[in-house]
């Protein structure tokens, strides 16, 4: 006799496991879709795998100089526009002063307050900021290169002390120079202020304190031994590295604070007549040297980021051309995606319709 051998309990199981397998393929093409890339790319593309690999780091590393570049760009920016601002002070301040050069002027004392409004906003401008990196401070990016002008909670002597004490060790204790000789020994004693000098030597006598700590606290021109230190600088590509920008303690810089600081340390309207004619040209001489300096600086500064502008578009167009050859190898055809989640939800729809008909089977349909 024949008997027909009929489980519902192994149909059942075995239309379970393929649902499962269905649904687990599902859930793989549904998020294929919405990410765009292969569930398991090793598995996909195989052998191209090391190459997928290489793109990525390549991918990464282009990545990271585009942030360099963007970083880079914006503190050229904000040092760029801080130099022009200190230029535009500076320049409106050389006009004032140069109208006395002809002859001693009664509006002096406003020249002075004039000439301390505009030391003020320097010195602010300098110790201006991108992030929580100073600019114009050298590698020491962490604190601010300028002291306050009237001095801070350090101990020691405001900046404009220490100017007013080295022309009064000058004149032998009067305020400003009287005389000719007077006026060219304050101008040598702040020459040697100013200088640029090894950071191990002491002060010249009779000064204490010189421009780099009394003035200056960012990094030093030199390093202890005389060699120059390090500047600052930054690298947007593999092969390319800018040493940029300004530091407040540039021959440039000091020249100009030095001709802005005589002239708000004294009131020349109150100086005599034999010292004021060389005082105020050595100041005017200043200032005009060091803005002229400051103005090639600037446009030097232009050049470097026309430099790093052109390296970033370079970044970003491989950054874009390696993007596209990682979607090649990881990206998902959303179309056949698509299709293939239509095809699965009907093969579901359709496992989930026999598993009800079985479930409904009994074995009188059978007697």
């Amino acid at each position: 006799m024949l008997y027909n051998a009929l489980s519902t309990l192994g149909m059942s199981r075995k239309l379970q496991s393929t649902m499962t397998r269905q649904q687990m393929e599902l859930t793989r093409a549904n998020e294929e879709v919405s990410t765009g890339v292969h569930a398991d790319v090793a598995a996909t593309i195989g052998a191209s795998t090391g190459r997928d690999i290489a793109l990525r780091n390549l991918f990464d590393r282009t990545d990271e100089y585009v942030k360099t570049t963007d970083l880079l760009d914006g503190r050229m920016k904000t040092m760029d526009s801080a130099m022009t601002s200190i230029i535009a002070s500076g320049t409106d301040l050389l006009a004032a002063a140069a109208t006395g050069l002809g002859q001693q002027s009664p509006t002096g004392t406003s020249l002075q307050i004039r000439a301390r409004g505009v030391l003020d906003q320097v010195v602010g401008l300098l110790n201006a900021a991108s992030g929580n990196s100073y600019l114009f401070a050298g590698t020491a990016l962490d604190q601010p290169p300028m002291r306050n002008v009237d001095g801070d909670k350090s101990g020691l002597r405001s900046p404009m002390q220490i100017i007013r004490d080295a022309i009064q060790s000058a004149t032998g204790g009067t305020a400003m120079p009287t005389t000719a000789a007077e006026t060219a020994a304050v101008v040598a004693r702040l020459d040697e202020l100013f200088a640029v000098r090894d950071p191990a030597t002491p002060a010249p006598a009779p000064l204490t304190d010189t421009f780099e700590g009394g003035l200056y606290t960012g990094t030093t021109a030199l390093q202890p031994g005389g060699a120059a230190a390090p500047r600052v600088s930054g690298r947007p590509a593999d092969s390319t590295s800018i040493a940029y920008g300004v530091q407040a303690n540039d021959p440039m810089m000091r020249e100009l604070l030095e001709g802005i600081y005589m002239l708000a340390a004294v009131d020349t309207s109150k100086m005599d007549v034999d010292a004021y004619p060389d005082y105020i040209k050595t100041a005017v001489d200043k200032l005009s040297g060091g803005l002229g300096k400051l103005r090639e600086a600037t446009a030097q500064l232009g050049i470097q980021r026309a430099q790093v502008a052109t390296l970033a578009e370079q970044h970003k167009t491989q950054k874009s051309i390696l993007s596209l050859q990682i979607d090649n190898l990881e990206g998902v055809d959303p179309y056949e995606a698509s299709t293939r989640i239509s095809q699965l939800e009907a093969q579901i729809d359709a496992t989930s319709s026999a598993t009800a008909r079985i479930a409904k089977l009994h074995l009188t349909n059978y007697l």
